[in-house]
């Protein structure tokens, strides 16, 4: 019995020893990890963005080489700094051993920008307000809406609300079936899209939007272009039902 229970007591010291040892062996590889160069961040790569330059990315994240991979570096941070642009429909920072961050985006598309006063509100697809400026850029732009709510990184709200969803939905369509509208005016009922400067198609968005899905408009805007006709109004009153004239309402 005595040799039994030394027997199991010697067992039990070699278990302790056995998992001190693998505890000292642990806490030495994580100082390790910590504290060699081979884990100091060298790089940063950027994907998905279209905006904003990779560079911009980086100067928004507060993204800055040379810290440890493990505690030198918050992507919990960067994650955070980037989430706060408008622009950031999604951010995932990830780390890429052993010494490389990688951050992937989901960039919210500017595809109109709505006349606000002496100001344009910049948007999305879905109307969320993307940011505000000065300076008309360069995409369609829209005007005659009436702007109720604005709020950066909200959706934008106007009093002709049906019209506004409307004119969103058209201009999906139209960079799905390669048509281009500089501007587009809104009115009750009707809108006139410019083509160009004095080259209006005028209809309900309705009729504007099957137009395009079956091609009707882009032959007929083609074949204006052929024949160098850059001013008229192109009506439209059904999908199939298009009429040209050269007056300008």
């Amino acid at each position: 019995m005595k040799e039994e229970r030394a027997i199991k007591r010697k067992k039990r010291k070699i278990k302790f020893f056995i998992k001190l040892g693998i505890f000292l062996l642990l806490c030495g590889l994580i100082v390790f990890l910590l504290k060699s160069p081979l884990f100091d961040v060298k790089e940063f790569t950027v994907e998905g963005n279209s905006y904003y330059t990779d560079d911009e990315i980086l100067v928004m994240g507060n993204c800055k080489t040379g810290g440890n991979i493990f505690i030198g570096t918050d992507v919990r941070d960067i994650k955070s700094r980037l989430e706060k642009d408008a622009y950031m429909a999604s951010v995932k920072v990830k780390r890429i051993l052993p010494d490389t961050i990688k951050i992937q985006l989901d960039e919210r598309r500017q595809v109109a920008a709505i006349v606000y006063g002496e100001k344009y509100v910049v948007v999305d697809g879905s109307g969320t307000v993307l940011r505000k400026t000065g300076v008309m850029p360069e995409i369609t732009v829209l005007k005659g809406l009436t702007i109720s709510k604005l709020s950066v990184g909200e959706k934008v709200e106007a009093e002709e609300k049906v019209l506004l969803r409307q004119t969103l939905q058209m201009l999906d369509v139209m960079d799905k079936n390669n048509m281009y509208f500089k501007s587009i005016e809104v009115s009750e009922g009707e809108i006139k899209a410019h083509v160009l400067d004095n080259l209006i198609c005028q209809g309900t968005p309705e009729n504007i939007m099957k137009a395009m899905e079956n091609d009707n408009l882009q032959l007929v805007v083609q074949e204006l272009f052929d024949r160098k006709i850059e001013r008229g109004t192109i009506k439209i009153s059904g999908d199939k039902t298009i009429s040209f004239t050269p007056k300008i309402d």
